[in-house]
């Protein structure tokens, strides 16, 4: 395949995948958030799909994930490739992918996805307006946000509001770091991590051994009237290994510097490699390359708060970048041979 194939055909897969991510997380707003009891009966008719299991509803939506990490990590990993119909479509319609994407992230109630969706935006917004139209796009932007926010409230004024506290209060980490369970794990966990690297720091205690030295270092205030700890992490009856919510602690903590300092030189290698490409300005691949960077970027940033290399869309784009990187290579050849 031919990397606009590539970009052409991953992208309209995506596209329908956010549809129905966005069909299904709609419904599932209107009952969890807005308490219209008649959306249920459409979720269940959902249900009829084999990926689709909607049975347990909260104050924040999964869509088509099992949980609402779940869904912000579908909403990292496809928001570039959605922003990029802002840039190759002319009709109205471009903005709607982006648009669903936004309203997704902000009722999945992630903070990861917040803060990285927003950096996403903003980079991709940045690299392809002009620098003078930057800044209006960004009030017209503010602007439309504002009305269709005051129609909600105009509408739905104490949801609206009461929804709009709670994603600002989710927001004060410092606060959130005594009063939420879930802070409490991720950052006790981490903490712990960073203690078995300082017992090993050359090489680390090997790769999958985080979990069985970690548990020794875990911090007494992450413990704290916490039942997380002792019916998940500390309890002998689950199998599962507790995740290091983090990648880098883990990766310190189980390969040492030497690990640590390999995955930081892969990071920034092919994000000044992705950047240099976009300097040039080449409209060959532009908008492909564009959408690497940023997808790429948000992915390292969501390793903040994840322990994990099974993320599809980080091999997908790393397998893109490397057939950039060979088509650039075999391109010079042939530059070169003729030259001769």
């Amino acid at each position: 395949m031919s990397l606009e194939d590539i970009f052409l055909k991953v992208r309209r897969v995506f596209l329908i995948t956010l549809i129905f991510a966005f069909i299904l997380g709609f419904f599932e707003t209107l009952y969890t958030v807005f308490g219209i009891g008649k959306a249920k009966s459409i979720i269940e008719l959902l249900n009829y799909f084999p990926f689709v299991e909607k049975d347990i509803f909260l104050d924040r939506i999964s869509s088509i994930g099992n949980e609402p990490p779940d869904l912000a990590l579908f909403l990292i990993s496809t928001c570039s490739w959605m922003l990029s119909y802002i840039y190759t479509e002319k009709s109205i319609g471009k903005y709607l992918p982006t648009i669903m994407i936004l309203f997704l992230t902000y009722y999945s109630g992630s903070r990861t996805a917040l803060i990285v969706i927003f950096i996403q935006l903003s980079i991709f917004l940045y690299i392809i307006t002009p620098k003078q139209q930057f800044f209006l796009i960004v009030q017209k932007g503010v602007l439309i946000i504002f009305s269709l926010s005051l129609i909600l409230v105009i509408f739905e004024s104490d949801k609206v509001l009461k929804s709009v506290e709670n994603k600002i209060e989710s927001l004060n980490f410092k606060k959130n770091l005594t009063k939420n369970i879930s802070n409490q794990s991720r950052f006790g966990i981490q903490y712990a991590s960073l203690q078995v690297f300082k017992d090993n720091p050359i090489i680390g205690v090997g790769y999958g051994q985080q979990s069985f030295y970690s548990r020794n270092y875990y911090p007494g205030w992450a413990k704290k009237r916490n039942y997380e700890f002792k019916e998940l992490y500390e309890n002998s009856a689950v199998k599962s290994f507790p995740p290091a919510y983090n990648i880098y602690t883990r990766v310190l903590a189980e390969t040492g510097i030497v690990g640590f300092c390999i995955l930081l030189y892969f990071i920034i290698y092919v994000l000044y490699s992705l950047n240099k490409h976009l300097r040039i300005h080449n409209k060959d691949n532009f908008v492909l390359i564009l959408i690497l960077y940023t997808t790429l970027f948000g992915l390292f940033l969501y390793w903040l708060q994840n322990d994990t290399f099974k993320i599809y869309v980080l091999w997908l784009s790393i397998a893109i970048f490397i057939k950039i990187k060979q088509e650039k290579i075999i391109k010079n050849h042939d530059t070169e041979k003729n030259s001769k």
